[in-house]
């Protein structure tokens, strides 16, 4: 395992149906999504704001508390058998030049707001046809049981020393699964963003996006998990990186011995990597252990995910 620090310059929601729809006396689907849509841009954000909705100030990013990366134990094993590949990774369209080309482009930090306070996790691009699409974990967009959707949902590709190389992109959509909104099921804890245009340009168009696979085991050599971790001894200003094989952790979990802490929750686990900025996402930031060795633990995208992948049509 490798931990590497970059050192360079550099309110309103309204539901969207689910997926899945079931007879009322059939127990829910596992698989079962919702979404929810962000509230339409003001047509002119106030003076000092760095994004369209004018709420977010660098005073704000600065302050963003990180996303308590939970405890957790091995998940029971529920794995299907299929697996494949749902998108494959694309660079940056010619004419758009990457910002810092030792920050990866394709990874940064998803600032949001639950209950009046300002959050922050990571998130990676995931290359679709609508070029706009994010994923992080579940518990990023929504708090699980008893709890609610965020709001002022940004993401900051790139972020290094409180800046994107790219800006501030406005959420447009989020959906998670419903057994992670209903009963904060961990082997469900994922979820998908779909962002807004920034300046007539798509996301995906700018920065490049991974792709996304499903069905892999829980052990994959040469994996590399990128996290912003905010908590110390880190700071969240810049990204660090793991590398190394993972293992399996109790029934369905994957495992790889890592440091990062609050913040690095959503980061892309990627593996087949093309280069330093692009691959394939198998799996994102779920959990830690709190005692004994670091370790960072997910479950590796199911079938479930790639179902929830087909739904993001906008």
């Amino acid at each position: 395992m490798r931990r590497t620090p970059i050192r360079l310059l550099a309110a309103g929601i309204l539901l969207v149906t689910g997926a899945t729809v079931t007879p009322a006396s059939a127990a829910p689907s596992r698989d079962a999504t919702t979404a929810v849509k962000a509230p339409a841009l003001p047509t002119k954000a106030r003076a000092g704001a760095l994004d369209a909705t004018g709420y977010w100030t660098a005073e704000k990013l600065r302050n963003a508390i990180p996303a308590d990366l939970p405890a957790g134990t091995g998940t029971p094993a529920e794995q299907g058998t299929s697996s494949g590949i749902a998108s494959k990774p694309v660079a940056p369209r010619a004419g758009y030049k990457l910002a810092n080309d030792a920050v990866p482009s394709t990874a940064g930090k998803l600032f949001f707001t639950d209950n009046g306070l300002n959050y922050v996790c990571s998130a990676s691009t995931i290359n679709n046809n609508y070029k706009n699409l994010i994923i992080t974990a579940g518990h990023c967009v929504h708090s699980g049981q008893g709890g609610g959707w965020h709001s002022n949902i940004v993401f900051a590709p790139a972020y290094y020393n409180g800046q994107s190389g790219y800006g501030l992109w406005n959420w447009s959509q989020a959906r998670t699964f419903n057994s992670w909104i209903n009963s904060s099921d961990f082997t469900h804890d994922q979820a998908f963003v779909t962002l807004q245009q920034r300046n007539g340009a798509n996301l995906i168009d700018t920065v490049g996006g991974n792709g996304l696979v499903w069905g892999n085991s829980q052990t994959q050599p040469g994996t590399r998990i990128w996290g912003w971790p905010a908590e110390a001894p880190y700071n969240g200003e810049v990204p660090y990186y793991c590398d190394g094989s993972t293992y399996a952790w109790g029934g369905s979990d994957a495992a790889l011995t890592c440091s990062m802490n609050g913040g690095a929750s959503g980061g892309p686990w990627l593996k087949d990597r093309i280069d330093a900025n692009l691959g394939y996402v198998f799996a994102v930031t779920s959990r830690r252990t709190t005692s004994g060795t670091p370790t960072l633990l997910s479950t590796p995208n199911t079938a479930d995910v790639k179902t929830m992948f087909d739904q993001m049509t906008t």
